[in-house]
């Protein structure tokens, strides 16, 4: 399996559950649209999180993993136009951190 080198974790916070469980049902509804496009593309890795440790916040973070910076960018346009089209089914918040992976203990 190839290593990223260029992870992105986002977070998506949602007005309430009930938006927040729409705006899952609706990703799992259209990810086979859209995940088979960013394997093409290089993405290595998706995860879909539900955060659990923030007490009345409806929060969901997300973890992408790209090959590389050139990997990231080609997929940009395909998150962008899925980012469109959830922000107009509910309002969320999103805030989106970015690294280049410094060391990576895989421990299983």
């Amino acid at each position: 399996m190839t290593q990223a080198k260029l992870i992105n974790f986002s977070t998506a916070d949602f007005s309430s559950k009930a938006e927040m469980e729409m705006n899952f049902n609706n990703w799992k509804s259209n990810k086979d649209e859209y995940l088979p496009k960013l394997k093409s593309l290089g993405m290595l890795r998706f995860t879909v999180l539900r955060v659990w440790n923030k007490e009345g916040a409806f929060r969901l973070g997300y973890i992408f993993e790209y090959e590389d910076e050139k990997t990231y960018k080609k997929c940009q346009p395909i998150w962008q136009e899925i980012e469109r089209k959830s922000k107009d089914e509910a309002p969320v918040k999103i805030f989106a951190n970015r690294g280049i992976v410094l060391e990576d203990n895989d421990l299983t």
